[in-house]
């Protein structure tokens, strides 16, 4: 082997050395880089009637990602672009069907299953994966207040009183878990849900 042949060698070792090194550290940036969602709590156990008065507890979400939010089908505020923003994520995550859907009416003196059955249908709601609860009051105000931390007033009394409740999206993993809220009325919130699914997606296949 000449000088010249053996240093062509020598150089080409070197280089895939160097990109070896190379991918092996990226690679290892990525995974450190990698998004991990902060754990505000499991959520209680609760017992509620779905669009269909089915019962419904927190077992029916069981290993699956969800979102909620909390509305009423009379709301003339921001309860309306809640639950456009809900059936575009639906639209958005038709291919991946493990992702739910939950709206936890704060009215349920009003919202019966047959009236969230209704409005299911005018928002074009695939129930088979969105879900609309309705229940008790004291049921309503531990899931809303007690689980998801999330304000609510007035459910249920003084009808002339309006309804103070919150109009963040709530993100659930499959354990339970709420790992995420977006104010609904901001115009990034699809977009960070999408984000933080996928994040959540990633975490389970780790």
């Amino acid at each position: 082997m000449t000088p010249k042949i053996y240093q062509r060698l020598l150089w080409g070792v070197l280089a895939v050395s160097l990109l070896l090194i190379g991918g092996f550290s990226v690679a290892k940036w990525a995974k450190s880089d990698a998004r991990h969602l902060e754990d505000f709590g499991a959520l209680p156990e609760f017992s509620l009637l779905d669009q269909s008065n089915t019962p419904v507890s927190l077992q029916h979400f069981e290993g699956h990602i969800w979102i909620a939010d909390m509305i009423f089908t009379h709301c003339g505020s921001f309860c309306p672009t809640l639950t456009a923003k809900m059936l575009a994520l639906q639209t958005a995550l038709k291919d991946n069907p493990d992702i739910r859907f939950a709206s936890v009416t704060v009215d349920p003196r009003h919202d019966t299953p047959d009236t969230l059955r209704a409005y299911a249908a005018a928002h074009h709601a695939d129930t088979s994966r969105w879900t609309f609860l309705t229940g008790p009051t004291p049921a309503i105000y531990t899931l809303i207040k007690g689980g998801f931390h999330l304000p609510l007033d007035s459910v249920g009394g003084d009808q002339r009183v309006p309804i103070v409740h919150s109009p963040r999206f709530a993100l659930v993993d499959a354990r339970g878990h709420i790992r995420g809220y977006y104010n609904g009325e901001e115009p990034e919130a699809q977009k960070k849900m999408l984000e933080d699914i996928g994040a959540l997606q990633n975490e389970a296949g780790q």
